[in-house]
């Protein structure tokens, strides 16, 4: 399944035998123009990629297919591992209150309290370090989520090293096998390749370095808005600071606010999760799950309704997924559009062409 983020266009859905590293690099070979896979870390989907873009290279094509691992799965392991941390923690400190509140209880009977108070001093010191090792795991967590988002805590753009680098501080505190997963992605250099694109695209905005930092300093602050509103000096400070970035963008660029508009399309523009494939999927698998058999003409009906219909709600309102992604259809419902020929569908959309 391939999804366009910014239309949410559900443009291939296939159904396969082997989702191997050549059938996905067969559907790639599909689309010349795709520029860039957002990804999970699977084998098959890891391989198929590998594969297009060799072919890519061999055949001298100029655009490389760039290979990004999405956050979605990334935070969703991390979330999974630090249930754990915190579940083993909690059971440990349960073990370690039931075994003092029968010592409590043999005490106040007079029985003797020989090697059972011992077991349960080494109880409490067991319960005590899990918990101090799930609260560091917790915080080191937080930190290394940061990590992943265009701005840093301290309204900073981001970028690979700095990411690299906090994820490299935190590491330390994801140990045991719970995290094993999610270190293996934090670890993959594609987790960052984010970034990279981001700071690619903003370059191609031919903009001034200083008036790109202001713009990019503005952008930060309606990101995170929390650093104004509280009723610290810091936050006085920061708002005194927004005001004079604000004077230096209009002394250079009376239009300075369109080029801050470009910065945060270029921004809203870079995709950094496959949950929206993921968003599909549900809707697919809970169609499939009313169907006995599942075959590809079903399927490729249940995929021109997704693209037909239009979104309720968000920034999408009133639209449709083929008309986000560009392609011009009849104005028609989805029961309407099935009722047409071949024949009428190409005289509706030849009508189209001529009156554009």
């Amino acid at each position: 399944m391939l999804v366009e983020p910014r239309s949410l266009c559900w443009v291939a859905g296939r159904m396969v035998e082997a989702r191997d590293g050549a059938t996905w690099a067969a559907e790639f070979a599909r689309f010349s123009a795709l520029g860039t896979v957002i990804r999970d870390d699977g084998s098959g989907l890891g391989k198929g990629l590998k594969l297009e873009r060799a072919r890519r290279r061999a055949e001298g094509l100029s655009d490389d297919l760039e290979d990004m691992l999405d956050v979605f799965h990334t935070f969703r392991e991390g979330g999974r591992a630090l249930r754990k941390t915190w579940g083993t923690a909690t059971r440990a400190l349960e073990r370690a209150e039931a075994a003092q509140k029968k010592l409590d209880q043999m005490g106040r009977q007079g029985t003797p309290q020989s090697g059972y108070a011992t077991a349960t001093s080494r109880l409490w010191r067991e319960a005590e370090q899990l918990w101090d090792q799930a609260t560091a795991a917790e915080k080191a967590w937080k930190l290394t989520r940061s990590a992943f988002e265009f701005f840093t805590p301290e309204g900073r753009f981001n970028d690979r090293r700095q990411a690299q680098a906090v994820v490299a501080a935190a590491l330390p505190q994801l140990n045991g096998p719970a995290w094993a997963k999610t270190r293996r992605l934090l670890l993959r250099r594609e987790s960052f390749t984010f970034l990279d694109q981001a700071h690619r695209r903003l370059a191609e905005l031919e903009l001034a370095p200083e008036f790109l930092s202001a713009l990019l300093d503005l952008e930060g602050l309606q990101r995170q808005p929390w650093r104004l509103s509280a009723s610290t000096p810091g936050s006085a400070a920061t708002r005194a600071w927004v005001l004079a970035r604000t004077v230096q963008l209009a002394k250079a660029d009376r239009d300075w606010q369109e080029q801050a508009r470009r910065v945060r399309e270029v921004l809203r523009g870079v995709w950094r999760a496959s949950s929206l494939v993921e968003c599909v999927n549900s809707v697919a698998r809970m169609q499939q799950a009313r169907h006995r058999k599942m075959t590809q003409g079903l399927l490729d009906l249940k995929r021109l309704y997704w693209n037909l219909r239009r979104f309720r709600l968000g920034h999408r309102k009133d639209q449709t997924p083929y008309g986000l992604l560009g392609l011009k259809v009849p104005d028609l419902s989805f029961w309407e559009f099935l009722k047409l020929t071949p024949e009428e569908l190409r005289n509706q959309l030849s009508a189209m062409n001529d009156a554009s």
